[in-house]
């Protein structure tokens, strides 16, 4: 897989939900390096979105957090920070609640995004919903979108190095990243499983 351009997502609004932890903190944290502004969204103050935020304000990005309460709010507020979203990341936690999440993001999401050339989403889940919710999507959504999905089918390990850490979360994020750049433009209502 070629890795994009280290200017790819220059100056891309990207919003990613759930971005404090996990999958969606090592998404954030590649792309702030590959110069997009990041809003990273979570449900729930904790010690950890917070260091989040941090650690992506330590490389000199413009990094935002917003509370997940309900779609509609968390788009009112990225409007208000930066009145676009080029890339949407929608990392979601639990099965149960994949495709009303994934529904309820993109459906407020398009007023920021329909008008920006080449927007994409990709959805992070562990399940099949999450899948089916994409490819319906990717046939509903005008055609300059590109929407993909990248299945997770099992617990994320951790590899250990003597000078880093790598875990499944950081390959997970590469590869979500490769779906977000122009790399992946002939990708649309894919469905990537990792496992």
């Amino acid at each position: 897989m070629p890795a994009p351009s280290i200017h790819a997502f220059a100056e891309k609004v990207t919003l990613i939900i759930n971005g404090g932890e996990g999958i969606g903190r090592a998404v954030a944290l590649q792309l702030a390096l590959q110069g997009a502004y990041v809003i990273v969204s979570f449900s729930g103050e904790s010690e950890e979105n917070r260091r989040a935020l941090e650690e992506l304000k330590s490389l000199g990005t413009l990094a935002y957090s917003i509370e997940f309460t309900d779609a509609k709010t968390l788009i009112d507020e990225v409007e208000k920070i930066y009145g676009r979203i080029d890339l949407l990341v929608n990392c979601v936690k639990s099965g149960v609640d994949s495709s009303f999440q994934i529904n309820s993001v993109t459906r407020e999401s398009l007023r920021l995004m329909s008008a920006r050339p080449n927007p994409s989403i990709v959805n992070v889940a562990s399940d099949d919903k999450a899948a089916e919710t994409t490819k319906q999507s990717a046939a509903e959504l005008p055609p300059h979108f590109r929407v993909n999905c990248v299945i997770i089918t099992e617990k994320q390990t951790i590899k250990e190095f003597e000078l880093f850490t790598v875990t499944k979360d950081d390959d997970t994020a590469r590869v979500v990243t490769f779906l977000l750049s122009s790399e992946a433009k002939a990708l649309n209502g894919q469905v990537l499983f990792i496992g």
